[in-house]
């Protein structure tokens, strides 16, 4: 699958990573519109040290106040 990120780059989020993802983090596991909607439509988005893109979106209704979807962009 993949989005749109804010800019207009296409990010990709293959099974495999989604896996690992839901692995470390099983609260996630129905929450992929959510992290999907983190990307493209960002609240704020820092770009860390090692060029890792850190998209941060408020929710309304969930056990967290935020969800944070850290992404790499191949260059």
């Amino acid at each position: 699958m993949s989005v749109r990120a804010f800019d207009g780059a296409r990010i990709l989020l293959t099974d495999e990573r989604w896996k690992h993802i839901i692995l470390r983090h099983p609260e996630l596991e129905n929450k992929l519109v959510l992290v999907l909607d983190a990307v493209a439509n960002p609240d704020e988005v820092y770009i860390d040290q090692a060029g890792a893109f850190h998209a941060l979106k408020r929710l309304r209704g969930e056990l967290s106040d935020y969800i944070v979807v850290v992404y790499y962009r191949e260059n």
